[in-house]
């Protein structure tokens, strides 16, 4: 048998969910790195399908596509966990024909055996990857990364056992352990050294985790009694039954601490609130209450930040001695910072561009917009002697204190739609567009949409690029909307339809960046609900209670 296997995300700008137990790239990086080698191991073949790199989201789904198809597997199989409310748990699978569903069937038992709520399988006929590969093809949501329930219950090994059990009826047989250059995780050894080490030792001397000696961890991915007594020091912090070896506790708490969630007095426990007591050196309970909440306001009086108790990105910055710029650009997608707005690919100097990558954050002295640019003037860091870059906004973010800048703005009203249709041209591009066609390969949303039936049409090729910008996140959109059809009520808007429809002077519609959008059976405050942590700016309307807008500023803004 030839399986293909997707591990679902892990291309960005397609990353997937995370929560304070860990990150959906890295377990299903985990979960299907075992897999693939459990079925080579009972003799099968096993195509990892997941994309290195991708320009996109869609680009991200057909790189996965094209690699099945390209390699003829028998069947695909994309591995994710899902995160909602963190109400919601269970494992569900997804198929669109009789034989997905019978692939998909034993694998869910096995799943549902190990204690996880049975969500059935569905219909993924909404779903990129599974309508467009030549074999059946499923998606496997294994369980919710953002619930206690379903978090407590996971284990990586069993999970992997209830796939391959599913899929090739068996597993292989048990060999014993390598004794040099192993380790719990997925990492790669070589010659003693580990990647999964060298991770470990990396995180708990960022926490300040010392050995037994209260010294650092020597960085060099070998397992020793050094960093043995330091794993077994945090175990006992955190109260997991282990020893000096990581298991998949030890590295949800990681996670958990080094995502600095915000802590509130009376509404937090768990492994970060444990950590912080250890910093702050009281008794570890886990539990935020009224007396560490007095320490908390101790340590922000003594640190001239402000005292409210609520441990928010300065005070954990202050924690890991990482200070919090007033003023930050923060990369949100991998990207090319530019001497100029023209695309990246036009600029043939290498001197006047440079990669940087998604995470990335650079203290800002002032920024500024500029079409669908962000000029941003760094403080004290020049890339190639450079202090000044620009970057496409729709993959940048800025930062204020910590945390997204958020700026309320007025309210818009929205136009109502009408029809027609025929070819048209668009500036910068030589082909021939038709209304009907979908904006992005594949996609849902269509340029009679974005252009008003083809009243709107752009003449300025900035223009065009916001569109087509927009268009890839609202894919994104509906699939976490539930892969429901959505209606577009205003999409592009330049002058005069702007001003008719009683737009803002400075509206993202007039540039392409915004939209208005109803999907049925949700109002807008639902949809709103749904997407909190959009990137860009989001509102709802007072007097039309089933829109949302959304747009693509670099900032976020709320109303």
């Amino acid at each position: 048998m030839k399986y293909g296997i997707d591990m679902g995300h892990n291309a960005p700008p397609d990353v997937g969910a995370s929560s304070r137990y860990g990150s959906e790239d890295r377990l299903t990086r985990e979960v299907g790195t075992q897999v693939i080698n459990k079925l080579r191991a009972l003799g099968h073949e096993a195509v990892n399908c997941t994309p290195t790199s991708a320009t996109s989201v869609m680009d991200s789904l057909r790189k996965r596509v094209n690699t099945a198809n390209a390699n003829n597997v028998d069947v695909l199989i994309s591995l994710h966990f899902n995160a909602f409310n963190g109400n919601a748990h269970g494992t569900e699978i997804f198929a669109i024909s009789d034989a997905g569903r019978r692939i998909a069937q034993p694998i869910l038992n096995n799943i549902i055996a190990l204690g996880f709520a049975n969500r059935q399988i569905k219909n993924g006929s909404h779903l990129f990857v599974l309508r467009s590969t030549n074999m059946p093809a499923i998606l496997v949501e294994c369980c919710f990364i953002d619930s206690e329930r379903d978090m407590k219950l996971y284990n990586t090994e069993d999970m992997v056992n209830a796939i391959v059990r599913g899929l090739a009826g068996r597993l292989p047989p048990t060999t014993p352990a390598p004794t040099t250059g192993t380790t719990t995780g997925t990492g790669t050894a070589t010659g003693g050294r580990d990647n999964q080490v060298l991770k470990l030792q990396q995180s708990l001397n960022k926490l300040q985790i010392p050995d037994s000696n209260n010294r650092p961890l020597t960085e060099d991915g070998i397992t020793g009694a050094a960093t043995q007594s330091a794993t077994q020091r945090f175990h006992q912090l955190m109260g997991i039954n282990a020893t000096g070896q990581p298991v998949s506790l030890t590295w949800k708490a990681l996670d958990e601490i080094i995502s600095q969630p915000v802590l509130r007095p009376n509404h937090a426990e768990g492994s970060a609130v444990r950590y912080l007591e250890y910093r702050l050196g009281v008794t570890v309970t886990g539990v935020y209450d009224d007396r560490l909440n007095e320490v908390v306001r101790n340590f922000q009086r003594q640190q001239n930040v402000s005292v409210d108790g609520i441990v928010g990105p300065q005070t954990w910055g202050l924690l890991m001695g990482q200070p919090i710029p007033a003023l930050s650009l923060k990369i949100i997608r991998d990207t090319v910072l530019k001497q100029s707005t023209l695309d990246s690919n036009q600029i043939t100097d290498p001197n006047l561009k440079h990669e940087i990558k998604q995470g990335e954050e650079i203290p800002l002295h002032s920024w500024s917009e500029e079409g669908n640019h962000v000029r941003a003037a760094f403080n004290n860091v020049t890339f190639k002697g450079f202090n000044t870059w620009y970057a496409f906004s729709d993959h940048v973010e800025i930062w204020e204190g910590g945390e997204p800048l958020i700026v309320e703005t007025a309210v818009e009203e929205a136009p109502q739609v009408e029809t027609r249709a025929d070819a048209f041209n668009l500036p910068g591009y030589t082909s021939t567009f038709f209304l009907s066609n979908p904006i992005i390969p594949n996609g849902n949303f269509t340029w009679r949409e974005a252009l008003h039936n083809g009243q709107r049409i752009p003449r300025f090729k900035s223009h065009v690029d916001n569109i087509i910008a927009l268009a890839q996140r609202l894919q994104e959109v509906r699939a976490r909307l539930g892969g429901f059809p959505m209606t577009v009520t205003s999409w592009y808007r330049p002058e005069p339809w702007n001003s008719r429809a009683g737009g803002a002077r400075n509206s993202r519609h007039l540039t392409g960046e915004a939209v208005d959008l109803l999907r049925s059976g949700m109002t807008g405050r639902q949809m709103a609900a749904r997407l909190q942590d959009w990137p860009g700016g989001m509102g709802t309307y007072t007097h039309y209670p089933n829109l949302l807008h959304l747009d693509i500023r670099p900032y976020r803004a709320r109303w």
